[in-house]
């Protein structure tokens, strides 16, 4: 087959579907590292989330007849498999957290207070931030801010009270501002 890198997701989907193996590793390749990015803000282990997300690239090979046909969003199919089976690893081994642990502390060596901070810095500091939620909070977090769950989907998901996740959702608002100020703070930026 000729080059695949110029063929879109939902064509490369539709080649997947007859069996063409180039087109799984062009995917594979295209979306890789973002998917192993969700599994790990769930499971918060890179060696797991790697490991979730070649399972699923397998399983999609091995279930390629049966995928769906109208596929609008491969990206998006890709991220809710791999949000799914990242909630399923978690259930599995009992790692879905039931108490909301202690608050994480905040770190004083944040950064130099004359530096210029660049987007992309600023990014790298939130991502920490999320990484310190205690693991419930963040789960919630994730699935709501980055995954774009509704509370009701993360609720009937996590088989928790609508009333648990927004009081996870504030919890997680107040220490990302906290945590947020404080570098902000130390940093020297006003």
């Amino acid at each position: 087959m000729a080059d695949l890198s110029s063929r879109t997701d939902q064509e490369l989907f539709a080649d997947l579907r007859r069996g063409v193996e180039a087109a799984l590793d062009e995917l594979f390749r295209r979306h890789y590292a973002g998917l192993c990015q969700i599994a790990i803000r769930f499971v918060g282990d890179g060696g797991e989330a790697e490991d979730i997300v070649q399972e699923l690239f397998l399983s999609i090979w091995e279930k390629r007849e049966k995928l769906p046909e109208d596929v609008a969003g491969v990206g998006a199919y890709l991220r809710r498999a791999t949000r799914n089976r990242s909630l399923n690893f978690l259930r599995d081994r009992n790692r879905i957290p039931v108490d909301d642990g202690d608050p994480p502390e905040a770190h004083s060596s944040l950064g130099n207070p004359g530096e210029q901070i660049e987007a992309a810095e600023l990014r790298q500091r939130i991502d920490r931030a999320i990484d310190r939620l205690p693991e419930r909070c963040r789960l919630i977090f994730v699935m709501s801010r980055i995954e774009e769950m509704s509370h009701r989907e993360i609720s009937e998901a996590l088989d928790i009270s609508n009333k648990t996740v927004e009081n996870q959702m504030t919890r997680a608002y107040r220490f990302l501002r906290q945590w947020l100020a404080l570098y902000l703070l130390i940093s020297g930026i006003s």
